[in-house]
Formats: structure tokens, C-alpha cells, sequence
């Protein structure tokens, strides 16, 4: 067996300095997690912006967490944990924000379709509202699987094809980046897919719960409007009712006014009458008691023409 060559080692040297020259290069050109760090920090105050002390505690808890972690390592000059710390705070930072606009849906939801029903019994309408979205709860064991088996559910979901674009890519960027890490860096690599493919199935959810809270109020605004229109209805037929009994009672006032005039008009010619009556007897009377008076005058003439005539005849 021959020994090697000074050509061969001198191609193996080159080779191997080669390969040491880009390893430096690509280690040097990596620059500083800045970028990483400044979304994480942005995540993590979208998240409280959202609420999510109130609606997702833990999750936020975790993402400052990994944050402080972060920040710590990139002042102590290790930008590897400061890298995989950042991007383990931003997906857990989207997905505190993602968990909490969840929860502010869910409950817009159900407050607009117990409207809808109050609105509907209130209106005597059967059956079940029309438009309304269909929203699907969340996967029940989706922690026991995989993130890449995650995903790949919901791709395969046609509920929820087309939804959430960008988290779905964020989320296969983190599965590829689980894939292709080293030993020692598959364990945080693995919270930051399961984070982001978890970002992306709520994300995909909300879009629905959206939908949902859109077709509920539109509904909502329908039966709103049609118990004012027959609120409406009843009020003009009220006051229609009010118009026709003032009506009635203008009427009957008027008959029970003419009434009253007739029984005056009556009245006074009953009281004329006996007037006119009462006035002929009284003159009747008098003329009565005038001949009377004049029919003793001429008795009492005769008489005394009686007298003087018998006082002649006995002289």
C-alpha cells in the first residue's frame, strides 16, 4: 500500500480550511438576534394589549418569561439562547394574543346569539336562526400530537381551508426549523413549533369566530328591525284604536249635546205653553168675575128701582 501523497494532503488541507472558512463565515455573517429580540418584545405587549393577563395568564406568564431569558442572554453575549429564547417569546406572546381574542369572540358570540334568541322567542319565530356560522371547538387532542401531525390536520380540515395564510407559514417555517435543529436545540425548537402551530389553529378558529360574530350580528340588526317594524305596526294601530274611540266618544257627546238641547227646547215650550194657558184662564176668570160684579150692580138697581117703586104706591 502506497502512503499518501504531499498532493494528497495538501488537497485535503485546502479542503478542510475550505470548509473551516465557511463555517467562520457563516458564523460570522449571523448577526445578533436584535430583530428577534425587538418582535419578541412586540409580541409579548400585543399579548397584554389583548388582555391576555385576564384570558391567557399562563401563556403570557411564559412568554416574559422566556423574554427576561432572552434580553439576559443577549447582555451576557450568547446570542444562540438569546436567538431561540426570543422566538420561543414571540410565538408564545402571538399565541396569548391569538387565546385572548379567542375568548373575546367566543364571548361576543354568545352574547349576540342569546340576543337572537330573546329576539326570536320575543317575536314568535320557531325553528333556528338562518346566516348563522358554524364554529367547530377547538381539537380536543391536539397536545398529544406532534407539532408537524398538528399541522397537517389542519391543512387537511376543509373548515378551515384558506384561513390563517401567515400563521400557517410561520408555523411550517417552525416545523422545518424542529426538523433541521441540532440535539441540543430540538427541545426549544419544539415549544417554538408547537407554539406557532397552535398560533395558527386558533388563528384559523378566530377567522371563523369572526365570520360567526358578523352573520350573528347581521341577524341580530334583521330582528332587530323587525321588532321595530311591528312595534310600529302596533303603535299606529294603537293610535288608530285611540282615533276611531275618540271618534265614538265625539259622536256620542255630540248625540247626548243634541239630546240635551232638544229636551231644553222642549222644556221651554212646555213652560210657554202652560204659560199661554195660564194666561187665558186668568182672563177668563176675570171677564168671569166682571160680569158677575156687573150682573149684582144691576140687582142691586133693580132692587132699589123695586123699593122706590113700592114706597110710591103706598104714599
Amino acid at each position: 500500500m502506497n502512503p499518501p501523497s504531499f498532493a494528497h494532503f495538501t488537497r485535503a488541507g485546502l479542503l478542510t480550511a475550505s470548509l473551516s472558512a465557511l463555517l467562520l463565515a457563516a458564523c460570522a455573517t449571523l448577526p445578533p438576534p436584535t430583530q428577534e429580540l425587538a418582535e419578541a418584545q412586540q409580541a409579548v405587549a400585543r399579548a397584554g394589549d389583548a388582555d391576555a393577563d385576564q384570558y391567557a395568564p399562563d401563556v403570557v406568564d411564559s412568554a416574559r418569561a422566556e423574554l427576561s431569558r432572552a434580553q439576559a442572554a443577549m447582555a451576557a453575549g450568547d446570542d444562540d439562547v438569546a436567538r431561540s429564547a426570543a422566538l420561543a417569546a414571540a410565538a408564545g406572546g402571538d399565541l396569548a394574543a391569538a387565546l385572548s381574542r379567542q375568548q373575546v369572540l367566543e364571548q361576543d358570540l354568545a352574547q349576540r346569539r342569546s340576543e337572537i334568541d330573546r329576539l326570536r322567542a320575543q317575536l314568535g319565530l320557531g325553528g333556528e336562526a338562518d346566516g348563522l356560522v358554524a364554529v367547530p371547538p377547538p381539537a380536543a387532542d391536539a397536545e398529544s400530537m406532534s407539532p408537524g401531525m398538528r399541522l397537517q390536520a389542519l391543512d387537511s380540515d376543509p373548515r378551515y381551508a384558506g384561513r390563517a395564510a401567515y400563521e400557517r407559514l410561520r408555523a411550517q417555517q417552525a416545523v422545518a426549523a424542529l426538523q433541521e435543529a441540532r440535539r441540543d436545540a430540538r427541545a426549544q425548537a419544539a415549544v417554538v413549533a408547537a407554539r406557532r402551530v397552535a398560533v395558527a389553529e386558533v388563528a384559523a378558529r378566530n377567522e371563523l369566530l369572526a365570520l360567526a360574530v358578523d352573520a350573528a350580528e347581521r341577524s341580530r340588526n334583521e330582528l332587530l328591525v323587525e321588532a321595530s317594524r311591528r312595534e310600529a305596526e302596533r303603535a299606529r294601530q294603537e293610535a288608530e284604536r285611540l282615533r276611531i274611540q275618540a271618534q265614538i266618544q265625539a259622536e256620542e257627546a255630540e248625540r247626548l249635546r243634541a239630546m240635551a238641547e232638544a229636551e231644553a227646547a222642549a222644556r221651554q215650550q212646555a213652560e210657554e205653553v202652560i204659560l199661554d194657558v195660564g194666561g187665558e184662564q186668568a182672563r177668563k176668570l176675570r171677564e168671569a168675575r166682571r160680569r158677575e160684579a156687573e150682573l149684582k150692580r144691576r140687582e142691586q138697581e133693580l132692587l132699589k128701582a123695586q123699593e122706590a117703586a113700592a114706597e110710591a104706591d103706598g104714599s
